[in-house]
């Protein structure tokens, strides 16, 4: 935030103070029935930021909320919490919880439903919550404020294990929480609370599906819970089922063309820059397919079905086949691999939970939990590449049977005739890869509780215990040697299976041979966690202003993980697959911490309280040692109608199994398309870099040739692969990420008695969190355009500079192969931004409408971005990327840091029933392949989505809830130039859907 906007903030501020101070002290607070007031039923919005102040009448409660380890009594944060109600959950339709977070502002869209295939096959079938955009390695998920057992081994936890039939509330808190939960917590703390005095049954079920009668979703959950010998104990017991089909991108129209890559399934001779054929033999050969344009004898030539040729790109000439999922923009031809890609994943989920205490003796009482989540998705994706951007070959030897008369008369041209060649060809005559991923995580707790005869200290101390177990299963994935041995028998293979393997063109592959190369493997990653730890919670003494009382607390955990790939994976000869290596690892920490709650002023004029809240936490890991966090908050009630406040927060983050120890990993990164600077290939002729105006072509050209561009093709070379392979890998020199984050805010209650204004609160919160030493790999394209000096980042063109060296060309071709970047403690990034939230309840009796007329509530949560900017290495300047889009460097499933970002909602209800509206709001975004260059890649538009949602209340115990999302059946919108391109996190994929619901509670 600018100066000039923190003054502003300011005077609001000021002003709020002088007008609400003095009156409200002598204000009477809203009846306590009407304070606690549960939000809409139909749950079209948060519940309250904050826990309303105590009157007289209402018995005092010890209340512990997120961020804090010190139970108090009418508790009102120091630190802005949003309090998402189970009601507001199940409004959005979904069979997890990721759709709830994810509508709120202070989220951004990560792993999720419509998240999967290539490139995401560690995370298939999960979701997480990532707060900030930081990422969701740095958003720390409890269960009723313990640590969850993470499903992956960066530490992530997946919403899918959460047993959402007994969530109570959502507490979220943002900013660095790390004093009082350790490691992960630098963008804050996603609390789920369970309904823990549960005394009947709740049964629940609800059915969904989308307007194309597709993507059906179905959940069903089962709870119930007691006391039991003399009231001594309780018990709880969760059983879930949730079941999601999947949406296939070609039954969008949006997508049908997405996803375009440039490996055809006919074919491409692969140019080889010494041996290349002659332009006579090119020129006779399209000659007399009446093609009168020239074709260059360095363009890509493709094979139709029929055994003549065709030019790809610049001229597209003679391509004859069928143009099923082939897109011609006039210039290249093109595949489009969104055919075969998934909107939304396939899920099926069984999951349990149980929970049981009793009180063994007076002050002591024994603790146990268990949780149980088994879970699979399955999808499939698109054919591997033979000869793709991971340089895999498969020679042709020239006597190859199957070679077509025109293929063999360019190939005579050669200067090398009896030279074995090379093709680039989508394997989609061996079938599609399918991919199933299979999770079963448990995790066991159990502990003591009580408080100490004579004081108010409270103490609790348990054991925890987790294991995630991921199966992931890969068919398809055919064999190098395999397609070697059939190109290089005599008879093209016919002796090795039925009908051999002629790879020119679209030819039909019998099953004998799509057996005979297909493979099928299985690999195994298991991440442990194991937790002790014990807490002391009291008053140490009495203040003039009220008890000093404390948190004081030890833990010890230990984080392991093994990864034990198949053998097969283990060498090269998977197509399209990166060779992998068995690995383990462990890491220990050891903590020590405590915190204060100090009541300095209260029930003084202007200061109906004031009271700071300090921590500190020192913790000791076997990888990076010790490190110390710690916070100061202030917390001031001017009155009960204005508070403000405030802190600040050191927060660390350990580098995690994941990081450290995790193997080589391989996905396709796209360059982007080819023209305006910062995307694409710089070396490519068309491209913005080696324009005749443009500043630096000539140290362009010749950083390309030191690169490996062949001088032969350098004034004549386009990029004809789009994508780079980017191997990122683990690193155990890391070291921890640290982060500071500054807080102030105010929170107003509406200081006026009319009924029509007596129900409206608003908070406004700023945060600014700066974190050096960030974790992360260099992507594919940001090492391309730095090394090209798109933003300044090497002016002199230097081959040696870092972000060159992480590039690796294909000396045949010049294309680029591979980008390879380990995991490195990279620059830092800092964001700011402002929260609102405001909330408005209208009782439309007193607005003189007679019997019980219900009331109308109006609800609001708004975020907007200041700054979001990143360093990419120490030293480096920071690069603004709030308002864009595209740009992964942070979580590569999550690109969009829109400036605002809204949930508005308005709601009617009576004792019956309720119905209302909610509008999602995510603003226009710039292209962040445009930052810090004169690039002109187009961003994305703003996009709104409306909601339409209600509920009716059945005697006996039964509700009815049904809903309309996406109302307005808004499309996903295209980012940049790339047809059927999108953020698949962000925006909805699917279209109109509908669901219907019911609850029995009793």
């Amino acid at each position: 935030m600018n100066a000039t906007k923190l003054h502003t903030l300011l005077r609001a501020t000021t002003f709020l103070t002088c007008l609400v101070a003095a009156p409200a002290v002598a204000q009477t607070a809203p009846a306590a029935a009407e304070q606690n007031a549960p939000p809409a039923a139909a749950g079209l919005a948060p519940a309250p930021v904050e826990t309303p102040p105590s009157t007289d009448a209402a018995p005092a409660q010890e209340i512990t909320v997120t961020g804090s380890r010190i139970s108090r009594r009418d508790y009102q944060s120091a630190s802005p919490i949003a309090t998402v109600s189970q009601d507001f959950i199940k409004s959005t339709g979904q069979p997890t919880v990721e759709g709830a977070l994810n509508a709120l502002p202070q989220f951004t869209p990560s792993a999720g439903s419509g998240t999967g295939g290539a490139g995401n096959q560690n995370r298939a079938g999960q979701a997480s919550a990532n707060l900030r955009a930081l990422g969701p390695q740095r958003t720390l998920v409890l269960l009723d404020g313990r640590r969850m057992q993470p499903s992956n081994a960066d530490g992530t936890v997946d919403l899918n294990t959460i047993p959402d039939i007994i969530v109570d509330n959502v507490e979220v808190i943002t900013g660095g929480a790390s004093a009082a939960y350790g490691s992960d917590a630098v963008a804050g703390v996603v609390n789920f609370k369970l309904k823990r005095n549960l005394n009947g049954f709740i049964a629940d079920a609800q059915y969904g599906i989308t307007e194309r009668g597709d993507g059906g979703t179905f959940n069903a959950g089962l709870a119930v819970g007691g006391r039991f010998v003399d009231n001594k104990g309780h018990a709880t017991l969760a059983l879930s089922y949730a079941n999601r089909d999947p949406v296939f991108a070609p039954s969008r129209d949006f997508f049908r063309f997405s996803k375009v890559t440039t490996a055809l399934p006919e074919g491409v001779l692969q140019v080889t820059a010494a041996n290349l054929p002659s332009q006579a033999a090119v020129t006779g050969v399209f000659s007399r397919y009446g093609t009168t344009v020239t074709v260059p004898r360095t363009t890509e030539i493709g094979f139709n079905t029929d055994g003549s040729l065709f030019s790809r790109a610049n001229p597209i000439a003679n391509f004859r086949d069928p143009p099923t999922s082939i897109y011609n923009d006039g210039n290249t031809l093109g595949y489009s691999t969104g055919d075969f890609g998934y909107l939304q994943l396939p899920l099926t989920r069984y999951s349990a939970f149980g929970a049981a205490d009793y009180e063994v003796a007076d002050h002591v009482t024994v603790y146990t939990q268990v949780l149980f989540t088994d879970y699979s998705a399955s999808f499939g994706i698109a054919a591997p590449v033979l000869g793709g951007s991971n340089g895999q070959q498969a020679p042709i030897p020239v006597t190859n049977p199957f070679i077509p008369a025109d293929l063999a008369a360019l190939l005579a041209s050669r200067p090398n005739p009896t030279a074995p060649f090379f093709i680039t060809k989508r394997l989609n005559d061996v079938g599609l890869r399918q991919q199933t991923d299979k999770y079963t995580v448990y995790q066991i707790l159990g502990g003591l509780r009580g408080d100490i005869p004579g004081s108010d200290i409270t103490y609790d101390v348990y054991a925890s215990h987790g294991s995630t177990r991921a199966d992931i299963t890969d068919r398809g994935y055919p064999s190098l040697s395999g397609i070697s041995a059939l190109f290089a028998a005599p008879d093209g293979g016919r002796s090795i299976c039925a009908g051999g393997f002629n790879p020119f063109g679209i030819q039909p592959l019998s099953a004998a041979c799509q057996t005979y190369l297909q493979r099928t493997i299985t690999s195994t990653t298991e991440v442990k966690q194991t937790i002790v730890e014990g807490t002391f919670t009291g008053s140490l003494f009495s203040l003039p202003a009220g008890a000093l009382r404390f948190a004081a607390g030890a833990d010890y955990r230990r984080n392991s993980y093994a990864f034990q790939p198949d053998g097969l994976a283990t060498t090269t000869d998977l197509v399209n697959f990166v060779r992998q290596q068995p690995v383990q690892g462990s890491t220990e920490v050891k903590e020590v911490y405590g915190e204060l709650l100090v009541p300095i002023l209260r029930d003084q004029p202007f200061f109906r309280s004031l009271e700071a809240t300090v921590a500190y936490r020192y913790s000791d890991y076997n990888t990076i040692g010790g490190v110390s966090t710690y916070k100061a908050d202030l917390n001031w009630e001017v009155a009960t109608a204005l508070r403000f406040r405030g802190g600040y927060s050191r927060a660390v983050r350990a580098p995690n199994i994941g990081e450290l120890y995790s193997p080589l990993t391989q996905s396709a990164q796209s360059l982007g398309a080819i023209g305006a600077i910062g995307s694409g290939d710089p070396c490519d002729v068309r491209s913005g870099y080696r324009a005749a105006t443009a500043v630096g072509a000539a140290q362009v050209r010749t950083l390309c040739l030191a690169q490996g561009v062949p001088t032969n093709l350098i004034d004549i070379y386009r990029d004809t692969n789009a994508q780079a392979t980017f191997n990122a890998s683990g690193n155990l020199n890391l070291k921890e990420e640290v982060a500071d984050t500054y807080s102030i805010g105010a929170v107003v209650r509406s200081p006026f008695s009319t009924p029509l204004l007596s129900n409206f609160t608003i908070s406004i919160d700023y945060y600014n969190i700066k974190l050096r030493q960030a974790v992360g790999s260099v992507t594919a394209p940001v090492a391309v355009a730095k090394c090209f000096n798109a933003d300044g980042s090497n002016p002199g063109y230097d081959p040696a500079n870092l972000y060159c060296s992480l590039i690796s060309r294909r000396p045949e071709s010049g294309l680029i192969g591979v980008v390879n970047s380990p995991l490195l403690n990279l620059g830092g990034y800092r964001t700011s931004g402002i929260d609102v939230q405001a909330d408005w309840t209208i009782r439309l009796s007193d607005l003189g409408i007679g019997g019980n007329p219900g009331s109308l509530k109006l609800g609001a949560v708004v975020n907007y971005l200041d700054t979001f900017k990143i360093q990419n290495l120490p030293g480096s300047p920071f690069q603004e990327y709030a308002g864009t889009i595209l740009n992964t460097q942070i979580d590569p499933l999550s690109s969009a840091r829109p400036r605002w970002k809204s949930l508005v909602s308005a709601t009617y209800a009576n004792d019956t029933f309720d119905i209302g509206i909610r509008w999602r709001y995510i603003d226009a975004m710039k292209n962040a392949g445009n930052v810090g260059n004169t690039g002109t890649v187009p961003g994305v538009v703003s996009v709104s989505y409306f909601d339409v949602l209600g509920s009716v209340r059945v005697q006996g115990g039964l509700q009815l809830r049904a809903g309309v999302t996406n109302l307005l059946d808004r499309a996903a919108p295209q980012v940049s130039t790339v047809i059927g391109n999108t953020d698949y996190a962000t925006y909805d994929l699917v279209g109109r859907r509908f669901f219907v619901g019911a609850r029995l509670t009793f």
